[in-house]
């Protein structure tokens, strides 16, 4: 029996390293998951629905049906189901989660990203705007400035 050329065993060699490249990019990108960026229309999207007592009442109850297995409680992303998920869920309270503009989030919670699923389709608009009113809430109240002492008058200063 011949053996086969020297050239076709190098094609060969260089075909399987390409291919154990290939599997080797397509692991990495499943492990460490990209920038999920709304598209520039979505971000612009203006929330229809104002802030108020009763959106925030609203998407906590869709919240809590929807999203707390996953998220937790306060939106750690510290939820019952979380430990059982190969990418954790993100925590809403995150300034780089609460800087999102409305219209990103709706997309997020619209389109979904493995594992989240795409709530397009199983919430109707209404609830996924009045879940991004809660989420707002989620977020730490800001930093207060400590006063300065130095501005108050002092008793020498009374009239």
């Amino acid at each position: 029996m011949r053996r086969p050329p020297q050239w076709m065993a190098l094609i060969l060699a260089v075909l399987g390293l390409a291919f154990s490249s290939l599997v080797v990019s397509a692991l990495a990108d499943e492990a460490a998951p990209s920038e999920w960026k709304a598209p520039a229309r979505a971000s612009r999207k203006k929330n229809p629905i104002p802030p108020s007592d009763q959106s925030i009442a609203a998407g906590k109850d869709v919240y809590v049906k929807q999203c707390l297995s996953c998220h937790g409680d306060a939106g750690k992303g510290d939820g019952s189901a979380a430990k059982d998920l190969t990418t954790k869920p993100r925590d809403l309270s995150d300034p780089a989660v609460t800087s999102q503009t409305d219209g990103t989030l709706f997309w997020k919670i619209s389109e979904g990203r493995k594992p989240m699923p795409s709530f397009s389709q199983l919430l109707p608009e209404e609830d996924r705007w009045n879940v991004v009113n809660y989420i707002r809430t989620l977020a730490p109240p800001p930093a207060t400035q400590p006063s300065d002492s130095s501005s108050k008058p002092s008793d020498g200063d009374k009239p």
